[in-house]
């Protein structure tokens, strides 16, 4: 993968509530991480979106 940073996350789908919940969780954190990197380094769009989600950043207030 070169030089990207990554966690290795696997995540198992197999239709099941707790698989459900894992899904969840990891396709919702590391999308937003996203979101809060790219609104503190001050991009509008980022930080317009973090809004509407309801994503706190706390070093932004």
């Amino acid at each position: 993968m070169g030089y990207s940073l990554h966690a290795g996350m696997v995540v198992v789908a197999d239709g099941t509530d707790l698989a459900e919940e894992r899904l969840e969780r990891v396709l919702t954190t590391d999308p937003g991480m996203g979101v809060i990197r790219h609104a503190d380094a001050g991009y509008e769009l980022a930080q317009k979106v973090a809004k509407e989600k309801g994503i706190v950043i706390p070093m932004n207030k």
